[in-house]
């Protein structure tokens, strides 16, 4: 039988990194109540081979749920993945093959069980029920929702506002993740707020074939170093499970002040009295306790240590680290690229003017030298680029 948690335990269980829980009376009363494991959904699309820590925030949250004896179920959507979530996108996802979905979920295991216990625990690929799908099963799902349904989703309201192209594909995600919750039959799913919609359907799509709806349990979603949300398709602005300490703790120390509280309240499991205190130190110093207590997180308190010295004498003595992160950027037939140009189609800033704003900040360096709006970049060789005093990337042309 599952262990029932005590008062102190579920309220932050149910509070912290949380944005939503429906229905959270019911799921606390089915917790305390421990009259049988609770099967407990949560599901990753491949797009790429690596998690980022914004992972984390949920995956320790079905850790506790494991512990406390509920039973765990990781969903590879190896077949959502080729249609591709439009959650929060202007456009059309270009679709993945089925075996480079495969190559990128092959890292998917170690990294789940970085953080979820492999008791209690059962990964299954969405090829389990998928694969034997017809089209007589896709009329019948389809048939379920209608198309007022989909478009009153946000992204495909904004998509018809700006006359841009909504594939049937697209519509379809949504049913293809609900049936997920009916395959499993899923009691509780997690997910982040960008998963509201999604989660919902699946619990709606339960109703209707006459399984008893899943619980939604939304958690927040991390910002990366540029004050945006982390996604997995900016590769440079997460900071990625597998990423080595020294990465790790350099990304860290390169996030906004603004996103602090965030991070070691949902980032960490650092103690809330201890994160409170440590946002009431100078910005640097709790910055610092924060990239410490990460990358302990992640790969061990002597690692952390060795990070924290390695970053010290990088600044200290002007030195560039082994492991700045390398940012491919095609030439496009140009012999050289403007600074903002290159900010820009390199991902290190999200707009033209974002861009501008920091260069004449001075706040942009071109293998050490201050850039400033007529700076070019050669295309023939490499190049170091550091944003703020700690942000740095090595740009390799293709």
């Amino acid at each position: 039988m599952p262990a029932i948690p005590n008062e102190s335990e579920l309220e932050q269980f149910l509070t912290r990194a949380v944005a939503e829980v429906l229905v959270r009376d019911d799921l606390a009363r089915l917790l305390r109540s421990a009259e049988r494991p609770l099967r407990i959904k949560m599901g990753f699309d491949p797009t790429r081979p690596n998690l980022h820590i914004g992972h984390a925030i949920g995956l320790r949250k079905l850790r506790q749920l494991a512990r406390w004896g509920h039973e765990i179920v990781l969903i590879i959507g190896d077949y959502t993945t080729q249609i591709g979530d439009p959650t929060d996108r202007s456009e059309s996802r270009p679709t993945i093959s089925h075996e480079q979905v495969l190559e990128n979920a092959r890292t998917y295991l170690e990294q789940f069980h970085r953080i979820v216990p492999r008791e209690n625990t059962r990964v299954v690929h969405q090829t389990e029920w998928y694969a034997a799908f017809g089209l007589k099963d896709v009329f019948q799902l389809a048939s379920r929702f209608t198309v007022q349904q989909m478009l009153a989703r946000e992204e495909f309201r904004k998509r018809q506002a700006a006359g841009t192209a909504i594939p049937i594909k697209d519509l379809l995600y949504p049913l293809l993740q609900a049936y997920d919750s009916v395959a499993t039959e899923a009691e509780v799913e997690f997910g982040g707020t960008d998963q509201k919609f999604n989660i919902l359907a699946g619990r709606e799509l339960q109703e209707m074939v006459g399984q008893r709806p899943q619980q939604v349990f939304l958690v927040q979603m991390l910002e990366g170093t540029d004050g945006l949300v982390m996604s997995k398709t900016k590769q440079h602005t997460a900071i990625w499970l597998l990423d080595p300490p020294e990465v790790a703790y350099g990304k860290v120390m390169s996030l906004p002040d603004e996103v602090m509280p965030h991070w070691f309240e949902w980032g960490t499991e650092m103690p809330l009295d201890d994160a409170r205190r440590a946002l009431a130190l100078h910005p640097r110093d709790a910055k610092v306790l924060l990239a410490k207590r990460i990358v302990t997180e992640l790969h061990g308190a002597d690692a952390a240590e060795t990070a924290a010295d390695a970053f010290a004498r990088q600044f200290r003595d002007k030195r560039v680290p082994e492991a700045v992160p390398d940012l491919t950027v095609a030439r496009d037939g140009q012999r050289a690229v403007g600074i903002v140009d290159l900010l820009v189609r390199a991902g290190l800033e999200r707009s033209r003017g974002a861009a501008r704003r920091l260069v004449d900040q001075r706040g942009v360096r071109v293998n050490d030298v201050v850039a400033d709006q007529s700076t070019t970049v050669a295309t023939e060789a490499e190049a170091l680029i550091q944003l703020g005093p700690r942000r740095l990337a090595r740009i390799r042309w293709t």
